[in-house]
């Protein structure tokens, strides 16, 4: 960045001197046509499409001019650059935004105007004397570049909002009365308060990396708009020189500048955080990175109990010397794995795209991972217990087309659970697909929890494996960012394996054989010979706007399988998981474990871009007891709600609240604590102190474990793991 700024900074320098020569001395070279180009664009979505003022598609190719009327569709992910070649104004076009060249100004004068429908736009002014001579015009706004570079956004019955990067912009509510937005300010004509407000840091800094121009150069059109504004002041003749016009404000180029960029990245937390009931101390640094498709984040902890500069009284995580980089081992081989462990721990997350995108991929600490629609799959997290016990996972997607692959592995560093899918799509132009799935946890019983003996460990369990192969069908109907609708079937099984016969005293005297337990899946002695699969059928989508997400689906279950088998509190209770196979398989014909567990899951979601978003997901379970009464033994309930930064402009606080939990409408009716191990819960409560300082209040609730990362158990008869709950005040740092 700080060499393509250089190089920009200097060819503005060296053109800015023929600039002002130009217009010294007399010309009578010919303007610039009257024109747009579109100088540059993606087709990310393969949807990506230019009409003309009929509404039919035209081809157009990058450096192909644009016509009055014509109209710039994109889709997720894809983005356009044009330029206004008569004045040198450019813009881009950002992801999802529907833009019309509405009016274009004439040789004598006049004004270049745009219709914005909805999605959002950058617009950074060449030549401009007055708010009149661009306007971006949406259906409850009209948006005026005054000599500036500002974004404008619309999202009908959301926002219409013009943000100021800089100089000063202005917009007009669909009352008539305007505002002039300074740099550095937001308005919103939706807003239930017209007024400019400031941006915090990092929405600024997140905009400006959002809305950088790929192909085209801000500093060029800086640097003609500052010498346009030159020859604003120069007096017409010797005779009569009139007022001086007033001096017009520097630019910063500077939304791209090395510095800005450096202050937008770092972030330090300050503040302590319990762990295993222990109270610690930490300093953080958290550099954060946005650009495109791409999120990253760092995670440089300093957790300590009294001498921050003393790595001997640093917390352990999993009982490694996270800062020691190999030092501390003994074999060179140690060395270089417990290198690569200490490094991989420094990623907090890597994120570009998200699943049903023709590539994504996501590595650190993760609390979504799904595997085809997630039977098997849905919402897994290896950070459950974050920061305590940290992990780095990873979740790929490949889409070629005919084929495609997802793919996931628990911890890069330690993998216990991981596996894939695999689909194809056998028509060519049909969208029909049919994917195969595998998913494996190698180490199940790794917290086994003894209750005869009180051990912890596998081997009483018989060091088992889950594994678990499942099929799917997958039919998008329609698939687009206004509108989605996709069907789907899928289908999978429980396979244990033992590699040794569980105690006896754990399986009340049955004998389980090493191997695969063949008798979980199929038991000729049963009436249901056939048994612990699951199967799901359903449909999801979004409706009106990209992120209004719907899912309902119909499940049913036997034996000991239970849909979306890994689920985000999963590595918490496995051990309840390794129990009941044991149970299962003691007694296969027991009457309870054959019937058919069956339910409605359902999901809704809404997230407004910079307000809020909301996820609710309940699943409804139709279990039937061997008296033939419906039981609720399994729900699950989800809420998560995300309150942006800077919606609440007067108190300006922020913050989240998540909340999942397994047998949820037990813990109603029979008075069970609503925050056990079933629960994954965290709140946190932002606010500003200054631009650069804010507190947070934060709440958790974590899995204890002991020093070397085992889990710690409530008692000697209880499976669930013992929980803490962690409220904590830290200040966040933006540099």
């Amino acid at each position: 960045m700080r060499i393509r700024a250089s190089i920009a900074v200097l060819a503005a320098l060296l053109a800015l001197p023929g600039l002002l020569s130009a217009q010294s001395a007399p010309t009578t070279a010919k303007p610039p046509a009257i024109s747009v180009t579109l100088a540059y664009h993606e087709d990310n979505s393969g949807t990506f499409d230019v009409k003309d003022k009929e509404g039919a598609s035209v081809s157009v190719q990058d450096g192909d001019d644009m016509q009055l009327g014509w109209t710039v569709v994109t889709g997720k992910g894809d983005l356009a650059e044009l330029k206004l070649n008569h004045t040198g104004t450019i813009i881009k076009i950002a992801q999802n935004t529907n833009f019309t060249l509405t009016q274009l100004r004439s040789e004598t004068g006049g004004q270049d105007v745009f219709s914005l429908a909805f999605g959002k736009i950058r617009t950074v002014a060449g030549k401009a004397s007055g708010k009149d001579q661009y306007q971006i015009k949406t259906q409850s706004a009209v948006c005026g570049v005054r000599g500036s570079d500002i974004v404008v956004e619309f999202q009908e019955g959301a926002f219409a909002r013009l943000s100021t990067l800089e100089g000063t912009g202005w917009i007009q509510n669909a009352t008539g009365e305007a505002i002039d937005v300074a740099q550095g300010l937001f308005a919103d004509a939706l807003g239930a308060s017209f007024t400019a407000a400031q941006m915090a840091p990092d929405v600024l800094s997140g905009l400006v990396n959002e809305m950088k121009f790929t192909r085209l150069d801000v500093n060029e059109t800086m640097a003609i708009n500052k010498a346009y504004q030159e020859t604003l002041r120069t007096p017409a003749t010797e005779s009569a020189p009139g007022p001086a016009a007033p001096p017009a404000p520097k630019t910063n180029s500077g939304l791209d500048s090395p510095m800005t960029g450096l202050r937008a990245i770092l972030g330090l937390e300050i503040g302590s955080v319990t762990i295993g009931g222990e109270t610690w101390s930490k300093v953080v640094l958290v550099p954060t990175f946005s650009t495109g498709n791409l999120k990253a984040a760092l995670y440089l902890p300093f957790i300590y109990h009294d001498d921050m500069f003393n790595p001997s009284d640093y917390y352990r995580p999993a009982g490694n010397r996270e800062w020691s980089f190999g030092t501390d081992q003994h074999s060179t081989l140690a060395a270089v794995q417990d290198f690569a462990v200490d490094l991989l721990l420094k990623i907090k997350y890597i994120e570009w795209g998200q699943q049903r995108d023709p590539f994504f991929l996501k590595v650190g600490s993760l609390n979504d991972i799904t595997i085809g629609h997630g039977l098997l799959m849905r919402d897994f997290a290896n950070d459950a217990d974050f920061p305590s016990v940290r992990r780095i996972g990873v979740n790929l997607g490949l889409d070629f087309g005919g084929f495609g692959l997802e793919a996931m592995v628990n911890d890069a560093a330690d993998p216990e659970v991981f596996g894939g899918r695999l689909y194809i799509r056998p028509i060519p132009s049909f969208k029909l697909a049919f994917g195969f799935s595998t998913l494996v946890d190698i180490n199940p019983a790794r917290d086994f929890f003894d209750m005869s003996t009180g051990a912890v460990g596998p081997v009483p369990a018989g060091s088992p494996l889950f594994i678990n192969p499942g099929v799917d069908l997958d039919l998008p109907l329609v698939e687009g960012d206004a509108f989605s609708l996709v069907a789907f079937a899928d289908g999978a099984l429980m396979l244990p394996y033992f590699r040794s016969s569980p105690s006896t005293a754990l399986t009340g005297g049955t004998v389980i054989n090493p191997g695969f337990a063949f008798d979980a899946v199929y038991d000729k002695s049963a009436s249901m010979r056939f048994k612990n699969w699951g199967v799901a059928t359903g449909l999801f989508g979004n409706l009106l706007i990209r992120d209004l997400t719907w899912r309902v689906e119909f499940r049913d279950s036997t034996g000991a399988f239970t849909p979306q088998f890994y689920s985000s509190g999963y590595e918490r209770e496995r051990n309840t998981f390794v129990h009941n196979v044991l149970a299962y398989l003691q007694d296969p014909a027991n009457p309870a474990y054959n019937t058919q567990n069956m339910g409605i899951f359902g999901e809704g979601g809404i997230s407004l871009d910079r307000l809020f978003s909301l996820k609710l997901s309940y699943f409804w379970p139709w279990d039937r007891n061997p008296a033939g009464n419906f039981t609720f033994a399994n729900d699950d309930f989800i809420a998560k709600f995300i309150l942006k930064k800077g919606v609440i402009p007067v108190v300006n606080v922020w913050g989240s609240i998540s909340y999942e939990r397994t047998n949820f409408v037990p813990s109603i009716q029979h008075g069970v604590t609503l925050f056990d191990a079933n629960t994954v819960v965290s709140t946190s409560i932002n606010y500003p102190v200054t631009d650069t300082l804010d507190v947070t209040l934060l709440y958790t609730t974590t899995a204890q474990r002991d020093s070397s990362g085992n889990l710690v158990y409530a008692s000697s008869t209880d499976l669930l793991p013992k929980m803490d709950t962690s409220l904590s005040i830290e200040m966040q740092v933006h540099l």
